[in-house]
């Protein structure tokens, strides 16, 4: 059960790099892309719902303190993960 769940997560992850982000000049579009993009590809949006980037993004916090990099700013969070929100998975924006 666990490698099946690790099989589409990656899946899906590769899936969500190939895709163009959307409002990508966006300031939340842009600061996403930079700083994710210091230590990996960045994922679209509409990958994971917006409770599971409320996740990711808290995680990422603590990874990028680990790795030497600053976290984001209260307001640069919150910047991100409204970017996040609007194109996640089950959000308005991304239903036909």
């Amino acid at each position: 059960m666990t490698k099946a769940l690790l099989v589409l997560l990656a899946a899906a992850g590769l899936a969500g790099c190939s895709r163009p982000l959307p409002e990508p000049e966006s300031a939340g579009g842009r600061l996403y892309a930079e700083r994710c993009n210091i230590c990996h590809r960045v994922f679209h949006p509409g990958t994971l719902t917006a409770a599971m980037w409320d996740f990711q993004v808290e995680r990422m916090q603590g990874e990028l303190v680990r790795r030497g990099f600053p976290p984001l700013s209260r307001e640069q969070k919150q910047l991100v993960l409204d970017y996040l929100h609007r194109h996640a998975a089950g959000s308005p924006e991304t239903q036909p």
